[in-house]
């Protein structure tokens, strides 16, 4: 229930705190959310790239998207993806598009594994062409210490397979703003520590409404800040 009541109270910081919108757009021209590069090797180009959203709502679910793609000919396979988050997150769950032969392009969850500060996910050989890229998606809790307003930049990635596609890259990082959670995020981000005999958005919607009618209970009052 701690969580239910942290996460309402920032879905109403976004009705009161003007400032943390003011405070991401300082830091929106440092805080890049997709970053890139190439790599030439056997006669082949291949292509990295790591993105994540613009912006999260604090305490909820972020995602980070890896892809790893060829230009031109070429045919390699990635055995595995390694995503470095940021500091203090923990073990993500992730999810694996590639193409098959049997059955072609598809997604699917697929097990993490730690990776000295990252998180790895395996395959005996996920195949990469010109049109269809591997796409490893690394979906984190964010920490209790991201509140709202501050950037958040992520490690970079590492990728092992045939020769030619493995390689370190510590600069692909990723960056986002931090805002108030939405309420859809904020019933994400608790539905799991509820019991089974409340109902989750029935519980959400009574703190919410509760908070909300304090502020719209405050502004009615004629109270005002200081100019």
């Amino acid at each position: 229930m701690t969580s239910l009541v942290t996460a309402a109270a920032l879905i109403c910081g976004g009705l009161t705190a003007a400032s943390v919108g003011a405070a991401g757009g300082a830091d929106a021209a440092t805080c890049s959310s997709a970053s890139r590069t190439t790599k030439n090797a056997w006669g082949v180009t291949h292509n990295y790239s790591k993105s994540v959203p613009q912006t999260a709502g604090a305490l909820a679910k972020v995602t980070y998207t890896i892809d790893v793609g060829t230009s031109g000919a070429g045919n390699p396979y990635v055995n595995s993806i390694t995503d470095t988050p940021p500091a203090g997150f923990g073990k993500p769950t992730a999810k694996v598009r590639a193409y098959h032969l049997a059955g072609g392009l598809k997604e699917e969850a697929v097990p993490v594994t730690a990776a000295g500060t990252g998180w790895k996910v395996s395959n005996t050989g996920w195949s990469v062409t010109s049109s269809h890229p591997v796409t490893a998606s690394f979906t984190y809790d964010m920490p209790l210490s991201k509140f709202p307003g501050f950037p958040v930049t992520s490690g970079g990635i590492a990728v092992t397979g045939t020769a030619g596609v493995e390689g370190d890259f510590p600069g692909l990082t990723a960056c986002f703003l931090t805002r108030p959670m939405s309420p859809g995020e904020a019933i994400g981000s608790v539905s799991g520590d509820l019991s089974s005999s409340g109902s989750t958005q029935d519980i959400i919607s009574e703190v919410v409404a509760g908070l909300v009618g304090g502020v719209i209970g405050g502004i009615g009052s004629g109270s005002k800040s200081a100019s």
